[in-house]
């Protein structure tokens, strides 16, 4: 024989070996703890007695469904949150821009505890972005707009278009609020 060969069939013989090993050794191990490397394990602690108020949170644990006294849950409430929404064209002229900033500030200067709890929402779109064009059908627009929406777990309950902020862009003061008025209206549920 070669010694080509005899070191190929002891190379074969090896790895069948390891398999085999790991085969058996490992579904072994699984059953048993692996007593070559020791465990340590602390002593048990003592076992104390319960104290009465263990003592009835284990009785009351272990009741049957029939025993466990469950009181009656009220229905949740409903999500409710505004939404107030900027919808803008690509092309966008000073008077547009000048909306946008207007409405920001007149929601950030009112209601910032409402826009940092999530009962208010500003948000800006541009409608001829890909996947914004569904704007324009559920609200009718024609023309850059602010919409306030509000929401019921995400379904939309009612809406507004608050169509007199073009005419009041050149009073900024008047602007505001107006659009501070309609999301109180929004924000205290009426519309």
């Amino acid at each position: 024989m070669k010694p080509k060969n005899f070191v190929s069939i002891v190379l074969l013989l090896f790895v069948a070996a390891s398999v085999a090993y790991l085969v058996v050794g490992g579904s072994h191990s699984r059953s048993e703890p692996n007593k070559a490397s020791p465990v340590r394990t602390a002593a048990p602690a003592p076992i104390k007695p319960p104290d009465a108020q263990t003592a009835d949170a284990l009785r009351e644990s272990t009741k049957t469904p029939k025993e466990s006294v469950t009181p009656p849950r009220e229905p949740a409430k409903p999500q409710s949150k505004v939404v107030a929404y900027y919808f803008h064209r690509t092309q966008r002229c000073r008077t547009c821009l000048a909306m946008e900033a207007y409405a920001k500030d007149a929601l950030i200067d009112e209601f910032s505890d409402a826009l940092a709890s999530g009962a208010l929402e500003w948000r800006v779109h541009n409608v001829e972005d890909s996947g914004n064009g569904h704007f324009v059908q559920d609200y009718g627009l024609t023309a850059s707009a602010l919409v306030m929406v509000r929401l019921e777990d995400d379904d939309t309950k009612e809406w507004k278009n608050l169509d007199q902020v073009w005419s009041l862009v050149r009073d900024e003061g008047e602007f505001k609020a107006y659009v501070q008025r309609e999301a109180r209206n929004y924000l205290d549920g009426g519309s």
